[in-house]
């Protein structure tokens, strides 16, 4: 019975004609319009499109953002990390600071004299010794002259007496001050007795000590 009812069933539903779908007319598109904002009222909402942001992004077309002109402002350099790489600071001339030529390898030819680069140089304020000279200390006799000699000749060995002598046309004997660093060389000469001192060179009170002390010449032998 119920195979039946089916097959009357499939056998009615072939019998009903449906009727045919609706045949779309096209509209044109003028027609095609959201409704004026007076049907809002009426129950129709509308949504607002915000613009969109997009732009065109052709190179020929795209211009660059403005930028404020900016007056640029030097500012001090940052201090450093440290001290390591500095450079020095230049260092200040002293009133007493000499000027000359360092005369290399001198040859002493007396006690208050030598020569050094074409200069014969006799020391200022300084009088030598005579190489033959003896001299006498509590009755004893020594050669004191070739004493005092060697005894600047020791002195002056290996370095390179500061002298204030200027390189002239011709090269002659000239008395001159000179300094072995800041060892004036002549008031080493007359403070230890090796040389006498001149009228008016300086040297007069070095020479007084020298022969209170009993320095150089004015000493017993050594």
């Amino acid at each position: 019975m119920a195979i039946s009812a089916v097959a009357l069933t499939i056998m009615a539903a072939k019998s009903v004609h449906l009727p045919p779908p609706p045949v779309l007319e096209s509209v044109p598109a003028e027609t095609l319009s959201l409704p004026s904002p007076r049907h809002q009222g009426a129950g129709i909402a509308v949504a607002e499109v915000p613009p969109s942001p997009a732009r065109s992004i052709a190179p020929d077309i795209v211009a660059p953002p403005e930028v404020a002109r900016l007056q640029l402002e030097r500012i001090e350099a940052r201090p450093p990390l440290g001290d390591l790489g500095l450079a020095p600071p230049p260092k200040r001339v002293g009133p007493d600071d000499w000027e000359g030529t360092l005369l290399y390898r001198p040859v002493v030819t007396s006690s208050a004299s030598f020569e050094a680069m074409g200069y014969v140089i006799f020391v200022a304020g300084a009088e030598a010794i005579d190489p033959g000279q003896t001299c006498r200390f509590e009755g004893v006799a020594w050669r004191c002259g070739e004493r005092a000699m060697l005894a600047f000749r020791y002195w002056l060995r290996g370095r390179a007496p500061l002298c204030q002598v200027f390189p002239p046309a011709e090269r002659q004997p000239v008395a001159a001050a000179c300094r072995i660093g800041k060892q004036d060389v002549g008031a080493w000469l007359v403070s230890n007795g090796w040389a006498h001192a001149l009228p008016g060179g300086g040297y007069e009170k070095a020479e007084e000590v020298a022969r209170k002390a009993g320095m150089g010449v004015f000493g017993p032998p050594d």
